[in-house]
């Protein structure tokens, strides 16, 4: 049998971005996918900014600011009708260089309005270089990716289904086996495939939200029931009537039309289908959309596949047993609204990815792979909470809509409350607990956010960007110090770790330490007229700061 370092199951984007990052490290990984082809039934229609971010630092991001740009292109007209105009355009001006933080999406069908954030606020004016490749659709996200993966040298097999797990020297007995009996840290897996066995030192299920390897290993996957049935799909209507465009609620539900010519979103509360798996049917789809609407629509044909789902909203237990880890939708499901399930994916995939390359290389600190799901965990139940609450307020009683006309009509009004909400949607209010080894606890840069939260458009007095020096996976120092002090700390690890030599200014005061995943380890301001934010390094200070760098390499890069 053939053995690769790892091999990941499901091409979906949190599989496909996982075995980007593994192979950009120089691990073997091989992915296996079930389907022949790429799949483009329609589902997310864009990502969030901490996702473009992703994008931007594996170099990524003009490939998806050419996809927005030809989205926006075939959008035309549908979508530029009454307050939508608005959206497209700010989007547009993204496509076309214009740096602003992209005001769209919604919450339980309430939009974002534009002119309600103040695009000076510095939490989203740090998250700014992203904004021209976040209408990146699902389907086009995962051609991207394939084409990275196979740039890298990652194997992507399609047509392959995976069966289950055992550990080494374990016989197949079929069926489910007791968790955890044949799975041990310190040995290889083999995994069951329709292709044969194959193995692996690691295995990691990105085979959603079903994943067949999750329900083999017995990991608990608990939450709520679901409250409603959705649909989506790209329709030709022989006449869409009356329908709205945009989000409108109904005593039955709640139903998007738009903006993408034909495609329809619609949910509606009350009982599941006796046969969830069964396709879904131009019928079936016509009778949802007619029920919850109230507009006697026919439909024509549908372009591709139409999907059904619900606001099941359940996370697993845990996200490893032995070496098998879960990602994406294998380790937590929920109502799609918002393409948050795509984006806390990839979440995912950049957080394990550097992290299951140094454990497979012998390298990884102590505890560090540990951190995946400690780090992780807590940002999938916050997700989960997010969802339900949407799904909460988009019931169509009178109770709950006169609470959409307060939280939409009277809070998303009130100064700053809009900025928040579209911060939280965006993703980039991510932050991780790494206080243990910072050096300067909770300092605050103007340009980056604080220690442990995800860096934004960190720009340099030469031009280019943080983003620009993370391309291959390495950490990023980026030393502010007058006079390049923190060289010498990172210099034995060149391999591990980009080195910025870039003079503090006022407007970008801290050095930092930057993850390969984008999170601030370490930072710490210097004596210019910013360093009102925390203590100054000064002379005297040197020492200790030298040691606080020392001890936050240790703790996430590597021992000497």
């Amino acid at each position: 049998m053939r053995r690769s370092d790892v091999i990941v199951v499901g091409a979906g984007p949190t599989g496909l971005f996982l075995a980007g990052e593994l192979a950009l490290q120089g691990v073997r990984v091989l992915v296996l996918e079930r389907l022949p082809e790429p799949d483009p039934t329609i589902k997310a229609g864009s990502i969030n900014v901490a996702s473009a971010e992703i994008l931007d630092r594996r170099g990524l991001l003009p490939t998806a600011e050419d996809v927005q740009r030809r989205l926006l292109a075939s959008v035309g007209a549908f979508a530029g009708l009454g307050r939508n105009n608005a959206l497209v355009n700010q989007l547009d001006r993204g496509a076309r260089g214009t740096r602003r933080f992209p005001v769209a999406g919604h919450f339980a069908g309430m939009l974002f309005r534009d002119e309600l954030v103040d695009q000076g606020d510095p939490v989203l004016a740090a998250h700014t270089a992203a904004s021209g490749g976040v209408l990146v659709p699902q389907y086009d996200l995962e051609l991207l990716l394939g084409e990275h993966c196979a740039r890298l040298g990652a194997e992507v097999r399609r047509g392959v289904e995976v069966h289950g797990v055992r550990g080494v020297g374990v016989r197949g007995v079929g069926g489910t086996r007791p968790a955890d009996a044949d799975l041990t840290d310190d040995a290889d897996v083999v995994v069951e495939t329709s292709a044969g066995e194959l193995t692996a030192g690691w295995v990691v299920a990105a085979d959603g939200g079903r994943s067949a390897i999750r329900r083999q290993l017995g990991i608990g996957f608990t939450g709520t029931d679901p409250q409603l049935v959705g649909y989506q799909a790209v329709a030709d209507f022989d006449d869409p009537g009356e329908l709205s465009r945009g989000w409108t609620w109904t005593p039955r539900g709640i139903y998007a039309y738009g903006p993408i010519p034909g495609r329809v979103l619609v949910a509606r509360f009350g009982p599941r289908p006796q046969d969830r798996d069964a396709p879904v049917t131009l019928d079936e789809l016509q009778a949802v959309i007619r029920d919850v609407s109230g507009v006697d629509v026919t439909l024509k044909g549908l372009r591709g596949r139409a999907t059904r789902w619900s606001d099941n909203a359940r996370q697993a237990q845990s996200y490893r047993r032995g070496r098998v880890l879960l990602a994406g939708d294998a380790a937590h499901v929920h109502a799609p609204f918002s393409g948050q399930g795509l984006n806390l994916g990839l979440g995912d995939a950049v957080n394990l990815g550097w992290k299951l390359a140094a454990t497979v290389r012998g390298n990884a600190p102590a505890g560090l792979l540990d951190t995946y799901e400690s780090e992780r965990h807590p940002i999938a139940a916050w997700v989960l909470d997010w969802t339900r609450a949407q799904v909460a307020l988009m019931r169509g009683d009178e109770h709950t809509a006169r609470l959409r006309e307060v939280v939409g009509g009277e809070l998303f009004t009130a100064p700053g409350v809009m900025n928040r909400v579209v911060a939280l949607t965006s993703g980039i209010t991510q932050r991780y607990d790494v206080a243990d080894v910072v050096g300067v606890a909770g300092v605050s840069d103007r340009a980056a956010g604080p220690v442990g939260s995800i860096a934004g458009d960190v720009a340099l007095s030469s031009g280019d960007r943080l983003a620009d020096h993370a391309h291959d996976g390495r950490f990023v120092l980026v030393d502010r110090s007058p006079d390049g002090r923190f060289a010498g700390t990172v210099r034995p690890r060149e391999h591990r770790i980009a080195y910025v030599a870039d003079p503090a200014s006022a407007a970008s005061p801290s050095s930092l330490l930057v993850r390969p995943d984008g999170v601030i380890v370490w930072a710490v301001p210097h004596d210019t007229a910013a360093s009102d934010t925390a203590t100054p390094v000064t002379a005297t200070s040197d020492d200790g700061v030298l040691k606080e760098l020392d001890a936050a390499i240790r703790r996430w890069v590597d021992s000497p």
